[in-house]
């Protein structure tokens, strides 16, 4: 799919209760986390936007902004906005704390959303269904709509109802053996191993991370 028709949203991470802190600036090798999320999305797409509803405290993170329409409803309201200002034909959405995301798994995505009439693409890991990131066709913004009225907040639900491609384990092994692209940061725990991760000199670190820093 050509990045002109996808537009890129990061959402900008919620209340963060378990962290006890902002998720999109929190930094991991001297970076925010947005940032990373925001490098790796960036190069796929024809605009990248972080999705806040704190879009003063997020000025600081240098990333183009676009405040939440419909705040505290979680992704199903990030996608929403997405859609809304989205100049393409699909979003590439994506949380703020999943700085390892795989370009290569990404691209395999939005090659499987440019094809047949697909309304979304997502993956499914060992444990279990993946509804990010996830790649959604602007046809569907009704239906979101509809879904947000209804109090189902849960992007799930909207799969279950979407014509949804779910990439098994074994594809998305092809891009993503070690499935890091789904490893987020919720604590302080995994805040220090995704520290540890950068630290080891893996090749994903050394290759695809810290190079774009």
């Amino acid at each position: 799919m050509a990045p002109g028709t996808i537009t890129g949203a990061v959402l900008g991470g919620g209340r963060s209760r378990r962290l006890g802190r902002d998720k999109a600036s929190l930094p991991l090798n001297g970076r925010p986390l947005a940032c990373w999320v925001a490098t790796v999305i960036s190069p796929l797409v024809e605009e990248c936007w972080l999705i806040t509803n704190q879009p003063l405290s997020h000025l600081c993170l240098g990333l183009p902004l676009l405040t939440d329409l419909v705040p505290g409803r979680g992704a199903l309201g990030g996608l929403l906005t997405a859609m809304l200002v989205a100049r393409g034909s699909h979003v590439l959405l994506s949380a703020c704390d999943t700085p390892f995301l795989r370009p290569a798994l990404l691209t395999a995505m939005l090659d499987q959303a440019g094809q047949g009439s697909l309304d979304a693409v997502v993956c499914r890991s060992s444990r279990g269904l993946e509804p990010l990131p996830g790649v959604f066709n602007c046809r569907i913004l009704s239906r979101v709509q509809t879904q947000l009225q209804s109090g189902d907040l849960r992007l799930r639900t909207l799969l279950a109802d979407c014509r949804t491609r779910v990439l098994p384990p074994e594809e998305v092994a092809l891009y993503d053996a070690g499935e890091l692209s789904f490893f987020n940061i919720n604590t302080g725990e995994e805040a220090a191993q995704a520290a540890v991760l950068l630290a080891s000199g893996s090749k994903l670190a050394r290759n695809e991370l810290c190079q774009q820093a």
